[in-house]
Parts: structure tokens; C-alpha cells; sequence
């Protein structure tokens, strides 16, 4: 499923001229006529369609020639103008594409290609998975030890929001991890803008999102559209940093490695590393301070003890739980609950 896109279509220089002029004269007089990005001077926007779905229009020009229109689009909004909140299922981008060609060309007259041949600048992926409002910081809090890899870590949006208790923000090169409460997460845009009016959200509350960003890719609409990138694109990132065991204290931990594994060398390995990641705050920061071997080694004793459906960051003690399930099964299973896996 999809929240929202950034679309794009290079422009020529007469293009842009023809696009500016009936973009203008449609919200001229108006408090959504087009004005200059504050933040890039390259840019003119309105955001005068964001009720049905166009949540910003984007007209770039730069000095060098260069002509774009960039859309801003929450798909949803299209199809079900109630959806604000609610995501994209793939086969409804069928019904989205009919409505954005039919809005763009129809209604304000623009010659530009069909939605599926537009560029993806970025697509967020996301699956919406109920947990209950109590359970989010704890995951939260067990994700955030995981096995975060040093080249997100080292990046200044992963450092920003790394205290946060309402997310896991993981920014790399041309992939952002999110994962989120939901509920807070609006809740905390709306006390900042007190003045602005919001749809009621409440239907958020206890959703914890996980949310994959794609972006600088140059492939169309509908080359990044699938159920298998989709699916790709969740998976890898929650199978790299959790992993599909559960969570146990630190003795239930032990107990099972004990029961599992018949090799005494291979059980006392695996009680020390289990250790070592407790001991130094997650799995991360056990990896650098790991002295059995190289990092190499480190991962396939990590992956051990993953295979034996154990997790190796473990539970608190003073949470009194001693066993929490890892929700990665019903992650894959309201994935696989996706409608058909094509889009036409």
C-alpha cells in the first residue's frame, strides 16, 4: 500500500509557459494562487486541489533550463475524498490514474502524459498495523536497539530524530525508514499549527506505520508500482534491524538457547553475545564492541540466534512481561492481503 507520491513530468520551456498560464488564471484572485517557494526560488506552487488529492503543484524553472511540473499527490484522496487518513491499496491506482488524467487533462486543460508514464520521484510504502497505544513505545524502544546499520546512523536526519518516542527515523541515500505512531504523530503536527483545521484523526489511534521512502529513481509510475517491490521494500529493512524473533527477558533468552542448541561450544557462544548486546544497549552497539571475531563473524552468530526465533535485543525486567510476540508475521500477512498484484 502507498500514502502519498511526488510525481514528475520534464517539461519543455513552451510546456512550462502554457502550464504556469492555466495554473495561474485557475487560481487567480484566490488564496491558493500560485506564488513562489519560499525555501526554493526555482518554484512556483498552489496548493489548491490539496482537498482532492493534489496536495502541492510544483512548477520548477531554473536558470539552466531546466522545466518540470512535480505533484505532490496523496492517491487516496482521488478515489474516497474521506480516505485523508487511509491508504492506497495497488489495485485501486487503476481508478487513481483514470481521476488524475481526468482532473489534469480534462479539467484544467494541461497536455501532459498519462499518470502511470509519469516519473516516481518518491513513493512511500507503508503498512498500517493496530498494536494498541501502549505497545508502540515498547516496540519502538526494542526497534531503536536493533541492528541499526552505521550508515544510516552517521546521517544528520537519523541523529535529529533518534530520542523521539513517537518514531524510528532512519535516512540513508535514497531510502528512508520511518516507523511510526501514528496518532501521536498527527496529534504533535496539530498542536504546532493550533489554527489550522484538521480532519478528526482518532481513527489512528494504536496504529503503529511502518513506512519505507523510495525516492531518486528513475523509473515511471508504474515501473516501481508491484506487489513485490512493495512487499521488498518493507521486508528487507524490518528483517535487517529486527529480525522475525520474539522478544524474551534476558534469562528466558538463555533458557531457550539452552534447550535448542546441542553444541556446547556454539550454546556458550551465543549466552555471550545474547549478553554483550544486553549489556551494551542494543545490537548495534555490541557490534562494535564485539572482540570474538570480525564483524562478519559477529553477524553470522547474530543470525543464530535469530534462526533458533529468538530476538537478541531482550525485554527489560522492570517491563514484568516475560515473552513479547515480534509482529513481523502479521506485518507479512496485511501485505499479502493486498488486492490484486497488477495494476491495470
Amino acid at each position: 500500500m502507498v500514502d502519498t507520491m511526488y510525481v514528475g513530468y520534464r517539461t519543455t520551456e513552451i510546456e512550462h509557459r502554457i502550464i504556469v498560464e492555466k495554473i495561474r488564471n485557475l487560481f487567480k484572485g484566490t488564496k491558493h494562487s500560485l506564488h513562489r517557494d519560499k525555501n526554493d526560488k526555482s518554484v512556483q506552487l498552489t496548493y489548491g486541489l490539496a482537498e482532492i488529492g493534489f496536495q502541492e503543484i510544483r512548477l520548477r524553472k531554473n536558470k539552466w533550463g531546466y522545466q518540470q511540473i512535480e505533484i505532490r499527490l496523496r492517491p487516496k484522496l482521488l478515489i474516497d475524498r474521506e480516505g485523508y487518513y487511509s491508504l492506497t491499496e495497488l489495485h485501486e491506482f487503476s481508478q487513481v490514474a483514470i481521476q488524475f488524467d481526468h482532473i489534469l487533462k480534462d479539467l484544467l486543460g494541461l497536455c501532459v502524459p498519462s499518470f502511470f508514464e509519469w516519473r516516481a520521484v518518491r513513493v512511500e510504502f507503508a503498512v498500517d498495523l493496530f498494536v494498541g497505544e501502549l505497545s508502540i513505545p515498547r516496540l519502538l524502544y526494542l526497534f531503536r536497539r536493533g541492528n541499526v546499520q552505521d550508515y544510516v546512523l552517521s546521517r544528520k536526519k537519523t541523529i535529529e530524530f533518534w530520542d523521539s518516542a513517537t518514531n524510528l527515523y532512519l535516512m540513508s541515500a535514497n531510502k528512508t525508514i520511518n516507523w511510526y505512531n501514528r496518532y501521536e504523530t498527527l496529534l504533535s503536527k496539530q498542536e504546532k499549527k493550533p489554527n489550522k483545521e484538521v480532519k478528526d484523526f482518532s481513527c489512528t489511534k494504536g496504529i503503529l506505520r511502518f513506512e519505507t521512502q523510495v525516492r531518486n529513481e528513475d523509473k515511471s509510475v508504474a515501473g516501481i508500482l508491484s506487489q513485490e517491490r512493495y512487499e521488498k521494500e518493507i521486508e528487507y529493512f524490518y528483517k535487517l534491524i529486527v529480525g522475525k524473533g520474539d522478544y524474551y527477558t534476558l534469562e528466558g533468552a538463555i533458557q531457550l538457547i539452552r534447550q535448542k542448541v546441542t553444541n556446547q561450544t556454539k550454546r556458550m557462544v551465543l549466552e555471550r553475545l545474547i549478553k554483550l548486546i544486553e549489556q551494551s544497549g542494543g545490537v548495534w552497539r555490541a557490534k562494535k564492541n564485539y572482540k570474538e571475531g570480525s564483524a562478519d563473524k559477529f553477524s553470522k552468530r547474530l543470525n543464530q540466534l535469530r534462526e533458533l526465533n529468538i530476538n537478541p535485543v531482550v525485554l527489560p525486567p522492570e517491563w514484568e512481561i516475560d515473552r513479547l510476540e515480534n509482529p513481523y508475521g502479521r506485518i507479512i500477512d496485511y501485505m499479502k492481503k493486498e488486492g490484486p498484484n497488477h495494476l491495470l
